[in-house]
């Protein structure tokens, strides 16, 4: 919050990764008895920092369709200002984000499977943006050279849901990439435009100095693209505002 404060940005939001049932995931992410916590210091920073910097409270939603009753129930036992939908393992026996591994044995397989449950997830209901859309590509694998039909399909399906998209700054700080890029590719983010999917700016901070990381330049790539507006959120209502 005080790195935001400093950059002179008017909000932060906190979107942590939410709990699984029985220990999924359980070293990447709070455990079930934390939510209530998590959620208790983003309200008390909220209180603390008004009319300095607005907070909103988010939460990092990781999809499993065998998991979507349970995870409707998390969504809505807390006021949040925004919900980030995101895959991160395509099974949910996985006890960590496996890319590498994964996608190197049968690159076309995985992301295929990987578009199928981005497009469940955009048709849910359960969140306001879609993470990092081409994440998986971490592993060194590109996906627009395996799959670029499928993600182009994708992005109709996220279009046409109303969901939007985050342009995520992180893949700029990844060395495992091919070249330094955000998620989604570039080339994607002006696919995403022309189908006028509503379109954010986020820096996935893990760290304060993570905070705004390369705004100033996707600014200038959106302009370029003829992008007049960006989206925010606030009590999971979406508000529209000039570039």
């Amino acid at each position: 919050v005080e790195r935001a404060h400093q950059l002179g940005l008017r909000a932060i939001g906190f979107s942590d990764h939410n709990p699984l049932p029985n220990g999924l995931n359980a070293t990447v992410r709070m455990n079930e008895a934390e939510l209530d916590q998590y959620v208790a210091c983003v309200t008390e920073l909220r209180d603390k920092y008004h009319g300095r910097v607005e907070i909103l409270l988010g939460l990092e939603l990781d999809y499993f369709e065998h998991l979507e009753d349970y995870l409707r129930q998390q969504v809505a036992r807390y006021p949040w200002d925004y919900i980030i939908g995101a895959v991160h393992s395509l099974e949910a026996t996985s006890q960590e984000f496996a890319w590498a591994t994964a996608v190197a044995t049968d690159p076309r397989r995985y992301y295929g499977r990987y578009c199928a449950l981005m497009r469940q997830l955009a048709r849910s209901g359960l969140c306001d943006i879609i993470a990092h859309f081409d994440v998986p590509k971490r592993s060194g694998c590109l996906p627009l050279a395996v799959v670029g039909e499928d993600l182009t399909r994708t992005l109709e399906i996220i279009a046409q849901s109303g969901v939007a998209l985050e342009i995520n700054t992180s893949g700029y700080r990844h060395p495992e990439l091919p070249t330094p890029q955000p998620y989604p590719s570039l080339s994607l983010v002006a696919q995403a435009h022309q189908l006028g999917i509503p379109l954010l700016v986020n820096s996935d901070a893990h760290a304060p100095e993570h905070v705004g990381s390369r705004f100033g330049e996707m600014e200038t790539f959106l302009r370029g693209l003829g992008v007049a507006s960006l989206v925010r959120f606030a009590g999971r209502q979406r508000f529209t505002y000039a570039l």
